[in-house]
């Protein structure tokens, strides 16, 4: 049985994966953003091995979450799930990054470079990433600023630059399966009450990689729902494009990703 971690695991699909994941008799640890949330979220997981709480808004409580993590022991899988899509700029108090853009790539990137390196880590992404800008510039907005920030067009950037950054974290960690998936535009918080695929196309998707039940010498692979690889933009494997959204990171955090 497989020891895994899925951050944002409250509510929607990374709640329904950790229960499928709980019932076929693995060992999960979900990750709530406070403790109301935590208590909420092991109430509706019961059979969950714990819950571990970090704002990942917050550098030092996204290093908080992958030393608590640590703790633990390595973990065979490790589900990148948590996200953000509309709402304000709400820039971050120790650097300035929209709270969206900060969830979706620097504390991936964080623990990227943290956590001890699992057997597979899955990045979520989204179809999105189709509709964004690919110059790769100003990806924090210091530029651009709040006054420029749209959230939608924000949302479907952070997506490409996710992608980059899980292909960059798959070339260089050798022995573990890097992914990155699409789990569809479902009906959760963050997909809304329009969504029109089926929750339990993306869950599948997620057990899958969760369990190892792939060829594992894939890495830094797009999966779409129905456990289907899919084809991504071709930019997302421009290795210099990906080298830069590794550097932004890395000014961001101070945080050098492991080679």
């Amino acid at each position: 049985m497989a020891r895994i971690l899925i951050t944002g695991s409250t509510d929607g699909l990374g709640l329904e994966a950790a229960r499928q994941l709980v019932q076929r008799n693995h060992t999960v640890y979900l990750h709530a953003r406070n403790q109301e949330r935590a208590a909420a979220a092991q109430a509706k997981c019961p059979g969950a091995a714990g819950v571990l709480i970090a704002d990942l808004t917050s550098v030092a409580e996204t290093r908080n979450l992958a030393e608590q993590a640590n703790a633990i022991g390595a973990f065979d899988a490790v589900i990148l799930n948590a996200g953000m899509l509309y709402g304000p700029f709400r820039k971050t108090p120790d650097t300035g990054v929209p709270a969206m853009v900060f969830v979706n790539v620097i504390a991936p990137y964080i623990l990227a470079c943290l956590l001890t390196r699992p057997k597979r880590l899955v990045f979520i992404a989204s179809t999105l990433h189709r509709e964004a800008n690919t110059d790769v510039k100003d990806i924090f907005w210091f530029q651009r600023g709040e006054e420029q920030f749209r959230d939608f067009p924000a949302y479907c950037d952070s997506k490409l630059h996710v992608m980059m950054l899980a292909n960059a974290v798959a070339r260089r960690f050798k022995g573990t399966s890097v992914t990155a998936v699409h789990p569809g535009w479902v009906v959760t918080k963050l997909g809304g009450q329009s969504a029109t695929d089926k929750l339990e196309d993306g869950v599948e998707t997620y057990v899958m990689l969760a369990e190892g039940d792939y060829d594992q010498s894939l890495t830094g692979v797009y999966f779409d729902p129905k456990r289907k690889i899919g084809e991504p933009l071709p930019v997302t494997a421009d290795e210099n494009l990906q080298e830069l959204v590794v550097k932004a990171c890395q000014d961001v955090t101070g945080l050098t990703l492991p080679a």
